[in-house]
Order: structure tokens, then C-alpha cells, then sequence
């Protein structure tokens, strides 16, 4: 039997580094493009992609991990 949280370990911290890397790449863009806010939804912090930018980078990498490693 394979040790699983070895597994988990790994899996949690290519999550944590892509959560980073979404937290730093999404403002880069947002100047890049000149938006203050993503939205106004919620008020006094940016807007909603302000709020789940490390989301967007996270959310497909756990996808394809878990589907690649543990769906047969």
C-alpha cells in the first residue's frame, strides 16, 4: 500500500505554491491592463477576483492532479 499522506503532503503543497503564484500573478495583470477593482461586488476590497485570485490558479492544478492520480 502506497503511502497516502505522502501523497496528500505533496498534493497540499504544489496547492499552497500555486495558490501563491495565482496571488501574485493576478495583480500583475490587473496593472497590466490599467483596473483598479475587478468589480464592485464587495465593497472595499476590490471586487470578487480580487478575492479568489489564487483560486484561479489553484482550483485546475488540484483538478488535474487528483483526476491524473486517483481517478481510474
Amino acid at each position: 500500500m502506497e503511502n497516502r499522506s505522502a501523497h496528500a503532503a505533496a498534493i497540499s503543497l504544489v496547492i499552497v505554491i500555486m495558490g501563491f503564484l495565482g496571488g501574485l500573478v493576478m495583480p500583475a495583470v490587473k496593472r497590466s491592463l490599467g483596473a483598479k477593482d475587478w468589480g464592485s461586488m464587495i465593497s472595499g476590497h476590490g471586487g470578487i477576483m480580487d478575492r479568489l485570485d489564487s483560486v484561479c490558479f489553484a482550483a485546475p492544478v488540484f483538478f488535474h492532479l487528483v483526476h491524473y492520480f486517483y481517478v481510474p
